[in-house]
């Protein structure tokens, strides 16, 4: 499959530092294309005291030290004004020029504790979707156009100039599976990110998104849990839209959401541990 890359997320989860960097160092010796980070300000449905570290600093150190693609899953939108977050995806960038994406997504009510406890705005229904769009405007055009400017009931930039501008500009995907998200995807980012949910489900979803981005360069993308044991019966049993299994039963789900338009595939893998890595990318090289 060489026109499909494979990555993996990385143990973020934690206070400490050198399981995160570990991590990322294995995924690079196992021979993954990609290693991305979650935006939570703590793990989503946990409580505040439990412990991660914080995406795009991370992400930082990332792009300073592989030589991998590297990107997040998802950045919500409303976490940091739309220009700061486009200037922190321009430095990342500028590190690793080619080698970042910037996967952005609106959370939902599961994050409002959050957003509420470290001062950002917390917004719902269709507002959340229009702030999505607002945040994709001012970012694709910071990227891309090399100036932002918009004037909303989000956000008001004037003329404002990209710096750093690096050599190759990050990917702007967009991670949902509303169809009003597969449409904004469609027609406003360069791609589009479905988490979880079986192979048929992908399959429409991904039939969708690329008919609304018709033509132009676009990327389908899936990621989700995946839990590989020695046999189907070892993983035992695991919310609806985990692929669990055997090596065998993996293959087969990969290659069928392959099969079903996507081009990017990304592991979170729970509580990695060395041979996590190293058993995913036996699975990975046969798929190959």
């Amino acid at each position: 499959m060489k026109d499909v890359r494979f990555g993996v997320t990385l143990p973020q989860f934690t206070s400490d530092p050198d399981r995160f960097v570990s991590g990322a160092l294995r995924a690079v010796e196992e021979g993954f294309d990609s290693v991305w980070v979650f935006d939570h300000l703590w793990p989503l449905g946990a409580d505040r005291e439990r412990p991660i570290l914080e995406c795009w600093t991370s992400l930082a150190w990332l792009a300073a030290r592989t030589d991998l693609h590297i990107g997040t899953l998802v950045t919500r939108s409303s976490l940091r004004h739309p220009a700061l977050l486009a200037k922190m995806a321009a430095t990342v960038a500028e590190i690793a020029p080619g080698r970042v994406t910037i996967a952005i997504g609106s959370g939902d009510a599961i994050n409002r504790a959050e957003n509420e406890a470290y001062g950002a705005p917390y917004f719902s229904g269709g507002t959340r979707v229009r702030q999505l769009i607002s945040t994709l405007e001012v970012v694709q055009r910071y990227l891309k156009a090399g100036e932002a400017t918009l004037d909303d009931e989000f956000v008001t930039v004037d003329g404002l100039p990209a710096s750093p501008r690096p050599p190759q500009p990050p990917a702007v995907w967009v991670g949902g599976r509303s169809r009003e998200l597969l449409e904004v995807a469609g027609r406003l980012a360069d791609g589009w990110n479905g988490w979880g949910g079986d192979v048929d489900a992908f399959a429409q979803d991904a039939a969708i998104v690329k008919r609304v981005a018709g033509d132009r360069a676009f990327e389908v993308t899936w990621a989700g849990q995946v839990v590989l044991a020695d046999t189907d019966e070892a993983a035992g049993d695991h919310p609806a839209g985990t692929v669990a299994g055997g090596p065998r039963r993996i293959r087969d789900v990969l290659s069928r959401l392959v099969d079903a338009g996507a081009r990017h595939l990304i592991a979170s893998v729970p509580s990695v541990q060395p041979d996590d890595y190293s058993a995913l990318a036996g699975v990975v090289r046969e798929l190959s």
